[in-house]
């Protein structure tokens, strides 16, 4: 038996983070969640295989989030941005995500995550939904 990739999700809207938790649950994934990125060290420990963050967060705290991750565990962790603002994919790409789905797509998360490496060693995916 396989062992579970582990999926931070990141969201300050409670519906749509609770939403999302059981939507990755149901594909088989273990997660758990926050509404802010900024208790990065928090967020990191354990350290997820995966972040899910919204883009944006209150006060920049996706792109602390993002570089924070990216400085503690680099290519060890994949980060996806989601949004809903299409015009942000280049500031979550220049503060370091690995990829940008434009919500609400859901198919374009369920590629973007099965199309994540499950090695750390291998390269992540850097598609846009």
């Amino acid at each position: 038996m396989t062992e579970r990739r582990r999926v931070r999700v990141v969201d300050d809207g409670r519906d749509v983070r609770e939403s999302l938790c059981e939507l990755l649950r149901g594909w088989g994934y273990a997660v758990d969640a926050a509404a802010d990125g900024w208790d990065a060290p928090q967020l990191l420990t354990p350290p997820p295989d995966i972040i899910v963050t919204d883009v944006p967060l209150p006060d920049e705290g996706a792109s602390h989030l993002i570089r924070a991750s990216k400085a503690r565990a680099g290519a060890d962790i994949l980060v996806i941005a989601y949004s809903g603002w299409n015009h942000l994919e280049e500031s979550a790409r220049a503060a370091g995500a690995d990829a940008f789905v434009l919500k609400p797509d859901l198919n374009a998360l369920e590629r973007t995550l099965r199309a994540a490496p499950t090695s750390k060693r291998e390269p992540a995916s850097r598609s846009s939904g």
